[in-house]
């Protein structure tokens, strides 16, 4: 009997496949890719029912793969109906060309509605064999105390990093008690956290690159630019102490974090970079190293608000 393949806390963020907020890919160009993935080890992938083509893509590509597919049901203003819930996952299903979704993970803007009746709807389609598991993503703390009166939560997606630490709050705390897994995704701001952006005096602007647009607010939110050129300075001698990159520095510190299953990196044509991705699991930072660095974000970076208040606008 061959030994099971070994756990590698990584997943492919897809988003990077909704050609209308990226640049666009070929479909042999990202079939290729997702061989490249798959060789390596890596079978877990992340999408969402409103990253565009992301879904269909993954479907046709990966039929028949052994891989596991995480997608999202986004839920952006009012409550859901029941029909329109099932609408969503018999979409995904038929996008992703499964009669089951491995995990759904549910996305809600609005942190004031009551989202029981969708959480039950889900519930039913648990039961009905369409759905294996329930996550969520982006959730604040009483969300998530919430939805667990309503439905058994496997994991959460949250932004974390050395510049977003929010987690740290109170939800990491929540899920460590309930061993509910925390998936980290804007580990590396966006790429903002690499070598190429030492001594750049201010970011790229929103209009040069996507990870502009979703991580300068970030970024500004936790007190600017400035404490990222800091951080990326304190990186640097670390990256050469361990013969790593500046990327895997910070990449290994997320996956440290007290209940930090997996992180989620987006989906890139670059096999360098994705082995370098890859290669951040597979040694750790010495506890000094890890707590120095700790240290350094807390004085660098204000943590404002609980999981996605700011993007939510409170």
């Amino acid at each position: 009997m061959s030994e099971p393949s070994p756990f590698i806390p990584l997943i492919v963020g897809c988003w990077q496949l909704d050609d209308r907020s990226w640049k666009p890919l070929s479909e042999s160009d990202i079939g290729r890719t997702l061989d490249t993935y798959l060789a390596l080890g890596v079978n877990s992938f992340d999408t969402a029912d409103i990253y565009g083509r992301s879904e269909q893509l993954l479907g046709r590509l990966l039929k028949g793969r052994e891989c596991t597919i995480l997608t999202k049901a986004v839920f952006f203003s009012g409550i859901p109906t029941a029909s329109h819930i099932r609408h969503k996952i018999e979409n995904s299903l038929r996008h992703l060309g499964r009669d089951c979704l491995d995990r759904v993970q549910v996305h809600w803007q609005d942190a004031q509605l009551d989202f029981s009746s969708t959480f039950a709807t889900l519930n039913a389609l648990v039961e009905q064999g369409k759905i294996k598991t329930l996550g969520v993503t982006n959730f604040n703390t009483p969300m998530l105390e919430k939805a667990l009166q309503h439905a058994p939560i496997v994991s959460h997606q949250v932004q974390y990093s050395l510049i977003d630490r929010r987690v740290e709050q109170s939800m990491q705390a929540l899920c460590l008690h309930h061993r509910i897994g925390l998936l980290a995704y804007g580990s590396l701001a966006g790429g903002f956290l690499s070598g190429k952006f030492r001594g750049v005096r201010s970011p790229h602007p929103e209009s040069a690159h996507a990870r502009g647009f979703y991580y300068n607010a970030m970024i500004q939110a936790h007190g600017g630019w400035g404490g990222v050129l800091q951080l990326l300075e304190a990186l640097a001698p670390l990256a050469e102490k361990y013969q790593k990159t500046i990327g895997q520095i910070a990449l290994n510190w997320v996956k440290q974090q007290a209940g930090v299953q997996a992180l989620v990196t987006g989906f890139t044509l670059d096999r360098q970079q994705i082995q370098s991705n890859l290669q951040s699991f597979t040694w750790t930072l010495d506890p000094q190293d890890q707590q120095a660095l700790t240290e350094l974000s807390t004085r660098l970076f204000k943590q404002v608000g609980d999981i996605y208040s700011y993007e939510r606008g409170h």
